[in-house]
């Protein structure tokens, strides 16, 4: 949400949200602020639980309790997760 923000473009609050506004696109597609949507990655909760802003290389940025850091897509706990990729249009 921030870094759209700083470009003037508001995101809705949760990743499920994001997911439902964004344009779905094929990973061969991504481009650096695509988002990068996860499910599953909070126990016992349906739908989209995560989003990453796409940075490239198959690295995206990814805020936690814990702060923002980068993250591949192809790391042994993210590559389970990921549910898609979207462009916000």
């Amino acid at each position: 949400q921030w870094g759209y923000g700083t470009q003037g473009i508001k995101l809705p609050r949760t990743a499920q949200d994001q997911y439902n506004k964004t344009t779905r696109i094929a990973r061969s597609a991504l481009q650096p602020g695509d988002l990068v949507f996860f499910k599953g990655t909070v126990p016992g909760k349906s739908g989209i639980t995560h989003v990453g802003m796409y940075i490239g290389n198959n690295k995206f940025y990814n805020a936690s309790n814990s702060g923002v850091g980068e993250a591949s897509l192809n790391s042994s706990y993210w590559s389970k997760y990921i549910a898609g990729y979207g462009r916000v249009k």
